[in-house]
């Protein structure tokens, strides 16, 4: 059958060097689908200091999508562990989201630590 070259959503790349896995694919299909691929990127996910509370004022989005673009971006943090806080921060909100969350007065602090070898991410951890 030859060399794996995609499976589950990934992307697999086998050199002499390694084997790299991405999901670059199904990153810009979540982008795709959210109507967001022609956003400009950004080097940190969450603003820097950003507070959050369920008690927001701001307008109801639809609940479905914001499910789903949790999901979405929850299988993404397999290869994307830059991602894996902003994406645990925003599921706290699914019961109700909104457009103008901020303050969460309820939250216990959040820690974590990434393990690099070379160029790559071998183990990580967020712990609320």
């Amino acid at each position: 059958m030859g060399l794996m070259s995609y499976f589950l959503d990934s992307e697999v790349v086998q050199t002499e060097k390694g084997i790299f896995i991405s999901q670059k694919k199904y990153g810009g299909d979540i982008l795709k689908c959210f109507k967001m691929e022609f956003c400009k990127p950004i080097l940190t996910p969450i603003e820097q200091r950003l507070k959050l509370k369920k008690d927001g004022s701001g307008e109801f989005v639809n609940q479905t999508q914001y499910k789903q673009l949790v999901g979405n971006l929850s299988y993404l943090t397999a290869t994307r562990p830059d991602i894996t806080f902003g994406v645990e921060l925003i599921s706290r909100f699914m019961d109700a989201p909104h457009i103008d969350l901020a303050g969460d007065k309820k939250a216990k602090s959040t820690s974590g630590h990434a393990f690099d070898i070379g160029s790559g991410v071998m183990c990580w951890s967020s712990k609320k």
